[in-house]
């Protein structure tokens, strides 16, 4: 098997393993605190013993990387638990909408004819999102999924800055941050230390969370990513949202809305779009400066 190969295939093992987050987060009997916090001391621990870490990094850009992962993963969690599993990951995965005018503030990068149509194409299956017909807890789920994207977003923007700089720091810290504000806010919640129960059932989903859906896919894609083009490993990873309804249905038996599979396929094809485009331009840019 060839590099490249290698690569594409580490990557399209992370997406499917990123994938299983909607369904097995659904199937704890933890609230969205606890599931963050037992999902995060694994894939803590798991990190530390799988990457061993020789030293940790403490610059600015590193802390903001990491506390917006951590937000990521904790508003995650709250709309997976308030919404269906397909509109959490949807909603996250219109990160793009964000990522491209915080790039302009953050980094000084300009914003593309490509870049703003794709904002416009996301913006119009996020609309879709909210046509349905949804409880006031069904609101608020994809509105926790919508702050996990911005997050994400500004967690991209950073590590993209501080792009010299270690990535496994801000996951590492991101991880720690999730585990101290969630047993915090779980201690409040309960106001006792059975907020820190965890029954065989859960410890096994937690634990599969943590070690298999985060600290894997994470080493995977970072093993993946140096073999295989930029555009190659956005498009691989784009498996994880095609995925993550159907692993939700095959398992909690969670069907997505006709309007939550309209406006997730709009925000798909608008990131798919981004990608192409965005290469092409790249190329031929490339070919004239050459």
């Amino acid at each position: 098997m060839s590099e490249r190969n290698k690569g594409a295939a580490f990557i399209l093992l992370a997406a499917i393993l990123w994938s299983t987050g909607g369904a097995i987060i659904k199937a704890t009997s933890l609230n969205a605190f606890q599931t963050s916090l037992w999902r995060s001391l694994f894939a803590t621990l798991a990190l530390l013993l799988v990457a061993r870490p020789k030293t940790i990094l403490l610059d600015s850009a590193t802390l903001v990387a990491s506390l917006a992962y951590a937000a990521t993963l904790v508003f995650f969690a709250l709309g997976t638990k308030l919404t269906t599993a397909a509109n959490a990951i949807l909603l996250q995965y219109a990160a793009p909408i964000y990522i491209l005018p915080l790039s302009h503030w953050i980094l000084g990068e300009r914003i593309t004819r490509v870049g703003a149509i794709t904002v416009a194409l996301c913006l119009l299956g996020m609309t879709i999102f909210f046509l349905d017909k949804l409880s006031p807890e069904g609101y608020a789920g994809n509105v926790a999924a919508l702050l996990s994207g911005i997050c994400f977003a500004l967690m991209t923007v950073y590590l993209r800055k501080n792009k010299e700089g270690d990535p496994l720091s801000s996951i590492l810290l991101g991880n720690v941050c999730v585990v101290l504000t969630c047993g915090a806010m779980s201690l409040l919640q309960f106001a006792s230390f059975e907020a820190f129960a965890l029954s065989p059932s859960d410890a096994l989903r937690t634990g599969f969370l943590g070690v298999f859906q985060i600290a894997i896919p994470y080493a995977l894609f970072v093993h993946g990513i140096k073999r295989v083009p930029a555009l190659e490993a956005s498009l691989l990873s784009m498996l994880e949202p095609i995925l993550n309804p159907m692993w939700a249905a095959l398992l909690v038996g969670e069907t997505p809305s006709i309007n939550a599979m309209m406006g997730g396929a709009v925000i798909v094809g608008a990131v798919a779009f981004y990608n192409v485009a965005s290469s092409r331009q790249a190329r031929l840019k490339q070919k004239s400066l050459d």
